[in-house]
Order: structure tokens, then C-alpha cells, then sequence
């Protein structure tokens, strides 16, 4: 087993990171359980070739919410594996959304351990290309959160924002003329 680690920020309000995370997980779930299916393409460099390797597999992932008692922000557990056979790992880890200074952003970090794919072959592998390809599977998903997350909240803080509408004001200059002066 390898050790996976990654990390992405957030600019998201601390408070809504919950319900903005059940969101991505129920839009991209199945309703009779906690799995999501991802298809995930990923571009890895490997030394000695010109362009990066792309590689697009879908994944299934368990992910399912783990609050413990001591935890004040979400805590998720995460499983992943290949929907088809092919050189992607098994993951096993959690997803964690950790505070940041301001709480106007927070910070989304999985962790984890994998196994390698092919058995004895893959620790070899793993260590050319395994590696990659698991840091990338876990980028990739992060990114996805991240811009989810972004994307509804720039929509939701863009309704708040909106101007009123034009009878609204037409109405309310409409009052002021009628009432009288002196």
C-alpha cells in the first residue's frame, strides 16, 4: 500500500461546506446508495515521452459521511476503484474539510492510502507511473469539488447580488411622487 495525500482551498464560506459537499455527492450519486460514478481523465507525464499519457476510466467511489465526536467541521470516508479493470489504484482514505483563517474559504484535504493495480507488478509500476496516476485520480476529484463548489456559490452570492427589478422600481417611485411635500 502507498500513501496518498493531497489538498485544495476553497473559496467557499467555511459554514457551507457541508451542504455544498452533499450537493456534488447527491447530483453525481445513485439515490440508493452512497457510490458516485466519475469517469476521470487523467493527463500523467511520464519521463521520456513528449506529450503526457491520457488515460480515462471511470471510477466508482463510495463516499460516505464519518462525523466523529470531536470533529467541528465534515469528515467523509472515501473508497474508489476502477468500474472496469485497468491501471488505476484502489483507494481507501478519508475527505476532510479543514478551517482556514478567514472562513470565507476552507480547505478540502483527502488522504489515504492505495493499492497499487497488478499485484507484485504494480509495486514496480507503482513506482513509475502508479504514483501518478493516483495523485492525479486524487487532484482530479478535488478539482471537481472545488469547482462545483465555487461555481453554485458565485451563482447563489449572483442572485443576492441582482438588481431590482424594473416594476419594483417604477412602483416604489411611483409611491414617493404620490406623497406629499412641504
Amino acid at each position: 500500500m502507498s500513501e496518498l495525500q493531497e489538498r485544495i482551498d476553497v473559496a467557499c464560506p467555511l459554514p457551507q461546506a457541508a451542504a455544498r459537499l452533499k450537493h456534488f455527492f447527491y447530483e453525481h450519486g445513485n439515490a440508493e446508495d452512497d457510490t458516485l460514478k466519475l469517469d476521470l481523465r487523467l493527463d500523467v507525464n511520464v519521463p521520456g515521452l513528449s506529450t503526457p499519457l491520457t488515460l480515462e476510466r471511470s471510477v466508482i467511489a463510495t463516499i460516505q459521511l464519518h462525523h466523529l465526536p470531536a470533529d467541528m467541521t465534515p469528515r467523509f470516508t472515501v473508497h474508489w476503484a476502477p468500474e472496469k479493470p485497468g491501471p488505476f489504484p484502489l483507494f481507501a482514505g478519508e475527505l476532510l474539510v479543514e478551517a482556514r483563517e478567514d472562513y470565507d474559504s476552507f480547505t478540502l484535504r483527502l488522504s489515504g492510502t492505495y493499492t497499487p493495480p497488478l499485484g507484485v507488478v504494480g509495486k514496480g509500476f507503482d513506482v513509475v507511473l502508479g504514483n501518478r496516476i493516483a495523485q492525479a485520480t486524487a487532484i482530479d476529484l478535488l478539482h471537481r469539488l472545488k469547482d462545483m463548489i465555487e461555481q453554485q456559490f458565485e451563482i447563489d452570492e449572483g442572485r443576492k447580488r441582482r438588481p431590482e427589478s424594473a416594476g419594483d422600481s417604477l412602483e416604489r417611485h411611483a409611491d414617493a411622487s404620490d406623497a406629499p411635500s412641504g
